[in-house]
Order: C-alpha cells, then structure tokens, then sequence
C-alpha cells in the first residue's frame, strides 16, 4: 500500500520481495471489515468467506455463539489477497523485483543504499515492510525492544459437507496459560487453524494445537501446510523510523495485542508512510514524522487494545465461572466488539464507556 499510493502521487518506487508472487503467507487471514474502508480499491474478488457468527469456548467448560447478524471479518488466504495489493501498486506505476533477498540497508546523509544477493540500489528514502524478522530493522538500529509472542497455523482440506458446518462461523478456544488462544478460521475448501501463545511456550504450541485439531474431530484432515511465526508489539516510545527510513506493519510492531491481527495497521502504517515520505520529499524534511504520525494515529488504538487484552485475558483467568457464566449475555460487550471489527467504532472509544477498568488496568500496566 505504501508503494502503491507513492506511485500514485509520482514517485519512483521499487518492490524488493524475495519471494515470487502469488505466494503462500503463514497467516489466519481474517480481516476485520474495516479493512475495507482504508482500501481505494475492492477486495470481493478474493475474499473466500464473510463472518458473522463467533464462536466462543474455554475448554471443558463454557461454550457459547453470539451472531453479529451482518459480517464482521472477511476470510482470505493471503497469497491472493497480496498479489492483489502488489497488482494494485504495479498499475499505480511502481516496479516489482521479485527473487531478491535483501542483506541490508544503510542510511546515509543523502538518502539510503539497499544491498542484496547480486544487486545493490540507491533511494532517497526506504519503507521497510518487511515482517516481524525486519531486516530493515536490524540494519538501521530500529524496533529494539519490541514485544513478542508466537503463532502456529495449520492449513486443512476437508470434503464440502464436512467444510460446511464451519460456514461463516470463527471459533475461538481460550483457558491457556498464561493467555492464549486457539482458533478456526473457514476458507473455500479449507481451514486454518492455529493457536497463538506467549514467547517462552513454542515447544508446547505443536503439541497444544495437535490436541485441539483431535478435539474438533479433524485429525485425519489433509494438512496442507504447518508454519510459524512471530508476531511483535510496539508498546512505547520504541523507535520505528530514521530521517530516512520508516518501519511499517510487523516490523513496526503494530499488531492488536487483544486479537493479535495486524493487516489492518499494516495498511494504515503503509499509508501513512506513504504521506509522509511525499511530505519529506517536498519540504526537505525526514520521516520522524512518520513515528509521531503513528504515535497520534494508531497508537492509541494499540494501547486501548492491549488493555482490552489484559482486561479479557485477566478476567477470563481468574474469574472463569463467574465471567463465562454472565458473558453470553452481556449485549454491550459484543456489540461494542463487533462494532469495532465493523469500523464502526474503535477500541479506545469503546474503553471510554467503561471508565473505571481502562484506569485501573492502565496502572497495573504501566501504561499511560
């Protein structure tokens, strides 16, 4: 998104990927709707499912379904969804060098020097959205001390009639320790399922998730594809950007700390990126404007969520039997939540209507 919309604006822009597109992405690929409203262009052509029913359990205990009544999350796989995205930044003018596996990016007085396996280019400025392993990152100094945890997620096939008692319906499997969850995700012909826990339990995460595949009754699936990945949270002041360099998406850290989905503030990271590198180009300014503009628009949402996440995760832990017991009927509580997936509302506006929590978390945490 950042390259197309420089593009767009004029600018000389190059893709460096090191993959071949369409490729395959380790990903659940569920994309709140509102992802929607930060796109220029539809996404229908490769969306593989729409969502309105959440399916909510804790394992030998509670389980319960809340129907938002219209779709919530949009279901892609995301080798479709980026060819999409790089397709869309291609007609907008930019130039895509696939098979190009980047070694580092050096910064200088005048703009920044790219260098790869067999090539080497020149820029006046270098938007590195290039995961939660950024090179750009470890190259320029940036992202040190973010926050982290790890996914795991399976890709299966299933007949139709099987696949059909998953349409239109996200599961969600909680009570691990000490947060975590488990999850299902319908895609055409297929599931994606994985579990996402704290750093520290990767050697538990294949064991975890074989157990809950074996719960649902599918483990004689056809597994298509097992990975794992890191996902990293941007929690303070930590720095994402130089006079000419800016991170965006995982390697900036902006992923949801309650849901752990990052697709939507990597396009609003990579759009923001985008202005800021034209207003730096046209006043002879640096991208720090970028930090501060991701400080002002994104990271208050951040921190709202990470304090819905210790609210729900908290909660859920030590008060289980109450919580669960009033949960399914709290309407407030799913509206507000499916709103927000909706862009109909946000986190931290919702967290105003609770006054007192966001307060008492926030010192608990440490956050301002």
């Amino acid at each position: 998104m950042a390259a197309r919309d420089l593009a767009a604006a004029g600018a000389r822009v190059l893709i460096l990927d090191r993959e071949r597109f369409p490729r395959y992405k380790a990903c659940a690929g569920g994309i709140p709707r509102r992802t929607r409203g930060l796109l220029p262009f539809p996404i229908d052509a490769v969306v593989e499912e729409s969502v309105h029913l959440f399916d909510i359990s804790v394992r030998n205990s509670v389980r319960f379904v809340r129907d938002s009544g219209r779709p919530f999350l949009d279901m892609v796989m995301r080798d479709r969804f980026d060819a999409l995205l790089l397709e869309r930044a291609e007609e907008a003018g930019a130039e895509f060098r696939p098979a190009t596996m980047v070694r580092s990016v050096e910064e200088t007085g005048r703009g920044v020097t790219v260098r790869g396996e067999g090539f080497e280019a020149d820029a006046s400025f270098v938007v590195g959205a290039d995961g939660a392993n950024s090179v750009t990152a470890r190259s320029l100094g940036l992202g040190a001390g973010l926050a982290s945890c790890a996914a795991l997620e399976v890709e299966l096939r299933l007949p139709p009639l099987r696949r059909a008692t998953f349409d239109h319906t996200v599961l969600i499997e909680m009570d691990y320790r000490p947060w975590g969850y488990s999850w299902v995700f319908p895609k055409e012909g297929a599931l994606s399922i994985g579990i996402v826990l704290p750093d520290g339990q990767g050697r538990a995460m294949r064991t975890r998730l074989t157990d809950y595949i074996s719960r649902l009754g599918l483990s004689a699936a056809e597994v298509v594809s097992a990975r794992g990945h890191n996902i990293r949270f941007r929690r303070g002041g930590e720095a994402i950007a130089t006079p000419r360099a800016a991170l965006t998406g995982d390697a900036a850290g902006l992923a949801d700390e309650f849901t752990q989905e990052g697709i939507v503030y990597a396009i609003q990271s990579g759009r923001l990126a985008a202005l800021e590198v034209l207003r730096a180009a046209g006043r002879e300014g640096d991208l720090r404007s970028y930090e501060r503009a991701v400080d002002r628009e994104i990271a208050p949402e951040l921190r709202a969520a990470r304090l819905l996440g210790y609210i729900g995760y908290g909660i859920l832990r030590r008060l289980r039997g109450p919580w669960l017991g009033v949960a399914p009927s709290i309407g407030p509580l799913w509206k507000a939540f499916f709103a927000v997936h909706r862009g109909e509302s946000s986190y931290h506006r919702e967290l105003q209507r609770i006054p007192l929590l966001p307060s008492m978390a926030a010192r608990r945490l440490g956050v301002p």
